[in-house]
This record gives structure tokens, sequence and C-alpha cells, in this order.
């Protein structure tokens, strides 16, 4: 479980938080591992058209070279002139001709020397483990886009006191008690295309649904060189959407902002056209 404690230090710097030791270290870094075998085995080079309730359709991927800021790694950190010395000494790298993705494989070939040589120093610390631990955690849980088990908040900030861009929020139950949702920010690189861009475990999510547009994922469309699939979401994975919907509107006391009117539409017509086929076959 995620504790309030682990939640305080997300936003700081690696070498401004207290070591968890090399055994929590190392669980945080075989995380990592599994995130990156499963972003390997499902998301690489994989496109998603997704068509939501309001009748809104977005193409959005999840690009390698933001893997590792997702997973809570500061690969411009690392990259570093301050990190010369760690580099050689625990990465066996020299100098920084590297991506971000290069990077993440390279901390993980080296994770038990990451993990001893960042609880042993008091200076050059790598990797936030508290923050990359909680990130692990909501990449396993909003990334299995196939399950239709999330919604999407519209976010559009109404001042600039939360310091979020305008952008989609996936989001999801955690089933941890400080941070009860897990989101997943999209951010618009052009009209319609969308790149994962951030993972958030907020403590005080109202903030996040108060007066806010919901959507429900109804189709995904997924695509790579060689195959093109469609998935649509089933009557039961809606109604789920829609009950942890008003779940959220009855816990924080705010406004339904739920659009389904597309998706109500397209069924609409759906039902309209058999009718109109059962009558000419008879």
């Amino acid at each position: 479980m995620i504790t309030s404690k682990e939640l305080q230090y997300v936003d700081s710097w690696a070498n401004r938080t207290p070591m968890p030791g090399v055994e929590y270290s190392m669980k945080v870094l075989n995380e990592i591992k599994d995130c990156y075998d499963s972003f390997k085995l499902k998301y690489y080079n994989k496109e998603y058209n997704m068509i939501f309730s309001n009748g809104e359709e977005i193409r959005f991927e999840i690009l390698s070279k933001n893997l590792c800021h997702m997973l809570g790694i500061d690969f411009n950190n690392i990259k570093g002139e301050y990190f010369d010395n760690y580099r050689k000494k625990v990465l066996n790298v020299e100098g920084n001709d590297f991506s971000s993705f290069d990077l993440l494989e390279i901390l993980l070939e080296n994770a038990q020397k990451v993990a001893e040589y960042d609880n042993s120093n008091n200076i050059e610390k790598a990797i936030n483990y508290y923050k990359s631990g909680i990130k692990c955690e909501i990449f396993k849980k909003l990334s299995d886009f196939e399950r239709f088990n999330f919604a999407a908040i519209n976010y559009d900030p109404k001042d600039d006191k939360y310091d979020y861009d305008k952008q989609k929020l996936f989001f999801i139950p955690s089933n941890e008690a400080v941070c009860p949702y897990f989101m997943m920010g999209i951010k618009q690189i052009e009209e319609n295309n969308y790149i994962v861009n951030t993972l958030l475990a907020p403590e005080q999510p109202k903030k996040f649904f108060d007066n806010q547009e919901v959507i429900i994922p109804t189709q995904i469309l997924i695509s790579d060189n060689a195959n093109l699939r469609k998935v649509q979401a089933t009557s039961e994975e809606k109604i789920n959407l829609l009950t942890m919907y008003k779940n959220i509107i009855n816990a924080y006391n705010i406004s339904n902002r739920l659009n389904i009117l597309g998706d109500y539409e397209s069924m609409l017509n759906t039902l309209a056209n058999a009718e109109y086929q059962k009558r000419k076959i008879k």
C-alpha cells in the first residue's frame, strides 16, 4: 500500500529524500523492469485510436522516449555533467550520448550497483525510489487499455493554481486509501494526436473532477506495422464505468458532468438500423 510519507517525496530531488535501503530500492527497480517489459511487449510502436462516449476520437501512443519520465527517472539530471562520475563508476558509461530509453535499459542492466551506490552515497543519488515506485503502480493499473476499466476527464483548468495544462486525464480506482484514484495525463501535440505525458496519484482528486467533463471509452482501434485490431466496450464495462462515476459524484458532492451523448446517438442509430433491416426482410 502507498503511504502519505511516500507521496510526500514524489516531487523531491533524489538526493533530498531519505534512502529506503537496498532491498526497497531493488524492489522498485524490479517494478521498473516489469513496466519496461510490459511496454516492450504490449505498447512499443503501437498506435491507439480511441472513440469516447461524447463522439470524440483521438489518436495516441506511448512513446519510448517518454517511458523514462513516466516511470519517474530524471533523464536530463542523470545525463548532466554533475553525474559524470556516477555514469562512469556505476553505469559503466563514458559520456552522455544516449537516449532516455537507452538510459532506462542501462539502469536496469546495472540495477544492483545502482541500488547499492544510491543507498551508500550522500550526494550522488540517481533515483527517487518513492516516486518511481508509485509511478510504476500507476502504470501497471492504467496501461491495459483493452479492459475498458478507465474513464477520462477532459481537464480544463479554470485557473493556474493547479499547474496542469488543458489535457485528458485517464483515471481508474487505485484501491489505495491515501490516493483513491490513479491518473494518466495525455497531452495534445497536434490535432487529435496525443502522447502519454504524466502519471498522477493525487491525494485530493476532487479538484480534478469538480466541474470537469467526464467521458468513457467505447471503442479502441489498435495498430502497428503488421496488424489492425478493433476492440469495443461491452454494455457491462460501460455500466461499470457509469457506476464508478456515480460513486465519485456522491463521494465528492460534485455536479454530474458525464457526456454520453455521442454513444447514446450511436446506440439509437444501431437499433433503428436493426429494426429497418427486420422490416425489409418481412
